[in-house]
C-alpha cells in the first residue's frame, strides 16, 4: 500500500462517528479514517468480525463472504465480493483477517489485508489489486471500545478515482452504523 500524505480532513461527523480522508501520495484514491466508541466487550467485537457469513449484514457494499481457511483462533483467510452499482462491475478480494492483543496496554490490533493468488480471477469481476484496513482498538473500562480504523484500497479496474472518492466516507460510515446495531441487537438477546 501507499503511503498517505497530507492531514486528514473531517468528512461526516454523526451518531459519535467521526469519518476522516485523505488523498494517498498517488493523488489518485482517498484513505479512510474512522474514529467511534463501541458499547461492547473486547470479545464481542471479536466475535462478529470472526462470523465472516454475516459481513454481508453490515459491511457496506459486501454482497457475499465466504471463509477458505482458519490459520488458528487469530487468522482467517476469506473471500469477499463488493457490489458496485450498474454499470460498473462488482469487485472482488481474498483477505487475511488477523488479530493481535496487547494485553499490557489494553489494546487489540485487527488487520485486514488483500492477499494475492488464493482463488483465480472470475469473470465478471474486477479483482482488487490491494486492500489494507487496520482496527486499533482501545480497551476502555465499563465494557466500552475506542476504536480507530482506517482503510486504504486500490479498486482496481477503470474506475475514476473521483467517482471512489465521493463514497469515502459513505461506506464506513454506513458500516459502523450498522455494526453497532448488531452489536446492540446481541446484548439485548
Amino acid at each position: 500500500m501507499c503511503l498517505a500524505q497530507g492531514k486528514w480532513v473531517l468528512t461526516k461527523d454523526e451518531d459519535g462517528i467521526k469519518v476522516y480522508t485523505r488523498l494517498l501520495n498517488t493523488g489518485k484514491f482517498k484513505e479512510v479514517k474512522v474514529d467511534f466508541e463501541l458499547s461492547a466487550t473486547e470479545n464481542q467485537l471479536i466475535g462478529v468480525l470472526q462470523d465472516i457469513n454475516h459481513h454481508k449484514d453490515w459491511s457496506y457494499g459486501t454482497k457475499r463472504t465466504y471463509v477458505i481457511n482458519r490459520k488458528g483462533k487469530d487468522t482467517i483467510i476469506y473471500y469477499s465480493e463488493v457490489s458496485l452499482p450498474w454499470p460498473l462491475s462488482n469487485r472482488d478480494l481474498v483477505i487475511e483477517l488477523s488479530f493481535k492483543k496487547d494485553t499490557v496496554n489494553n489494546l487489540l490490533h485487527v488487520r485486514a489485508k488483500s492477499i494475492p493468488g488464493i482463488v483465480p480471477v472470475k469473470s465478471g469481476l474486477v479483482r482488487v489489486p490491494s486492500s489494507l484496513a487496520s482496527w486499533d482498538v482501545t480497551v476502555l473500562p465499563g465494557h466500552l471500545l475506542k476504536i480507530e480504523y482506517i482503510l486504504s484500497a486500490d479498486p482496481g479496474g477503470a474506475l475514476p478515482a473521483w467517482l471512489v472518492n465521493l463514497g469515502a466516507s459513505v461506506g464506513p460510515y454506513n458500516s459502523f452504523t450498522k455494526l453497532k446495531a448488531i452489536i446492540e441487537k446481541q446484548k439485548a438477546n
